[in-house]
């Protein structure tokens, strides 16, 4: 159990973590606006007990794109996974309040191999913003299913990221 929930917060995609992007600049040269998530993130994931909070493995990289109107995408350097083993990430997000926001994200495990049984990974998020904008913290709670949508742990495994805007 305590091995699959290692490898299920290594999981954690980058995603997710907290966000904040730029918005498209205007044909006026309208300067950048930070206190948003959209745009894309390079993201530092480190996997945790979720109980004590105390690290498991290294951390790996992500990138996380957040696209106005709620849609993000994403993908990982995780080496917990074989090559090919992994889709890409695809998901949603809303701001909760202010800075901070939510996000859920899907990645399909496309065949069994090592520790992973082919089916999905769902990450879900909890994001906050730096002040200036320009980076986030992110609280993240991982899960994997089988093919026919069946948990494959108990409880959710945990991770957390730190996110830097990509400019």
């Amino acid at each position: 159990m305590a091995g699959v929930l290692t490898l299920a917060g290594v999981l954690f995609s980058g995603a997710g973590r907290s966000a904040g992007a730029q918005m498209e600049q205007s044909s006026a040269g309208r300067a950048a606006d930070n206190t948003q998530i959209e745009g894309t993130w390079r993201v530092t994931v480190t996997q945790n007990v979720c109980a004590t909070g105390a690290q498991i493995g290294l951390p790996f990289h992500s990138l996380l794109t957040f696209a106005r109107g709620g849609t993000m995408t994403g993908t990982t350097a995780s080496p917990a996974f074989q090559p090919g083993q992994r889709s890409g990430d695809y998901g949603a997000w809303t701001r909760t309040d202010g800075h901070d926001y939510s996000a859920v994200d899907e990645a399909f495990i496309i065949f069994s191999a090592g520790p992973f049984t082919q089916g999905s990974q769902i990450i879900r998020h909890a994001i906050s913003l730096t002040a200036d904008g320009n980076g986030f913290n992110d609280t993240a709670s991982i899960q994997f299913y089988d093919v026919n949508g069946n948990p494959l742990l108990p409880t959710p495994g945990c991770a957390t990221a730190v996110g830097q805007r990509l400019q």
